[in-house]
């Protein structure tokens, strides 16, 4: 009787004060939904982990001179869609808790792993161009994204894996190396999620006999388009319309293309006996480390260059019997006023050496 008389005694006291209790549940769920968004927006500002997290600075700062600094890190580091912002959320706590109650340097390795459909929520259009010309380079998103290239199924960070800023250790776009035939580019330290030329050349240049690129030069970038003065006006536009090939006159287009990556360097990451037994699969290796978890390919390979080179005696491999031996000195005016051979000498003239290089035969017939 006492429980029925209590029971009846709250719900008649419930009865007699709604409005205020009404009022009260209101309140507190208004306060709950308007604190949870600002602890929401708080832990997620880039500036809640760059400065809170030392370990994290070198991640915001390259962020933060991006040309993504006016997206939020979570819109990529948290897959798209409620369940995937929940997810990210827990896990990013759970970082947070672990980073703060450990007494010793924090020691885990720092990864993410950003998602294809998380870059296609603002440059989906960027698959479907057909080409994008970028400091000389032509390049189709599609015919990398959505095809697999020498067996390996490519991602977004495949070539996007800059993360950290300085470009000390890993080549990017902007790398001076690049500006010894673009004279005319802007350098700029794009720093975050920029390409690196790398991972380019990596895939290009690994394992191809001659050093030469797997799909030829032209392919990704035409001849350079200014003109070099130096013995003469050279221009690589009318060389290589007339058939010539690039390595008639460049050699050493690569280098660290050869390397072989060791097997020790497995063990940095790995411990299990097992998956570096898979070392020599390449299937294996490339689909769980490049397509899957969108490990950069310099974790592994070393820094590829490709900074051709002009070969030695250049000049006298093609010249050695059409000229005198003093042509340069006998002509040293007309050079320096920038006068070419066919402002003196009949058209023939020029085209009984050339014409013989690219036919085969001595003379134009």
């Amino acid at each position: 009787m006492d429980k029925i008389s209590l029971t009846t005694a709250l719900k008649s006291w419930i009865l007699r004060h709604k409005l205020p209790i009404a009022i009260v549940i209101i309140i507190m769920i208004s306060t709950t939904v308007v604190v949870s968004e600002k602890v929401l927006d708080i832990s997620e500002n880039p500036a809640f982990c760059g400065k809170n997290c030392h370990i994290m600075k070198p991640y915001y700062d390259s962020w933060r001179t991006s040309s993504h600094n006016d997206v939020r890190c979570v819109e990529c580091h948290y897959e798209p869609g409620l369940i995937g912002h929940a997810k990210g959320k827990i896990n990013g706590l759970m970082q947070f808790y672990r980073y703060e109650t450990t007494v010793e340097e924090y020691s885990g390795k720092l990864y993410a792993k950003v998602m294809d459909k998380n870059c296609l929520l603002c440059h989906e259009q960027r698959i479907f161009s057909q080409e994008i010309p970028y400091m000389g380079v032509n390049f189709t998103h599609k015919n990398h994204l959505l095809e697999p290239k020498r067996g390996i199924g490519l991602t977004c960070t495949s070539c996007h894996s800059m993360i950290v800023i300085g470009m000390k250790e890993h080549q990017s776009v902007t790398d001076p190396s690049c500006g010894q035939c673009h004279t005319n580019i802007i350098r700029q330290d794009a720093g975050h999620i920029v390409v690196t030329t790398s991972t380019c050349f990596t895939c290009h240049f690994r394992d191809v006999l001659g050093n030469t690129s797997i799909s030829g030069c032209p392919s990704c970038h035409g001849p350079p388009k200014q003109t070099y003065k130096n013995y003469t006006n050279f221009n690589h536009t009318i060389h290589v319309s007339r058939g010539y090939d690039c390595l008639t006159c460049h050699a050493n287009l690569s280098t660290g293309a050869d390397d072989v990556v060791p097997k020790t360097k497995c063990y940095s990451c790995h411990n299990i006996k097992d998956r570096v037994d898979k070392y020599d699969d390449f299937s294996f290796v490339h689909k769980n480390h490049v397509t899957n978890d969108k490990i950069a390919c310099y974790e592994c390979h070393s820094n590829v260059k490709h900074e051709p080179k002009l070969k030695e005696n250049l000049c006298a491999t093609c010249h050695s019997d059409e000229h005198p031996k003093d042509w340069l000195t006998t002509h040293k005016k007309e050079v320096l006023i920038g006068k070419v051979c066919s402002d003196c000498h009949i058209p023939k003239f020029c085209s009984d050496c050339h014409a013989a290089i690219v036919t085969g035969t001595r003379k134009l017939k």
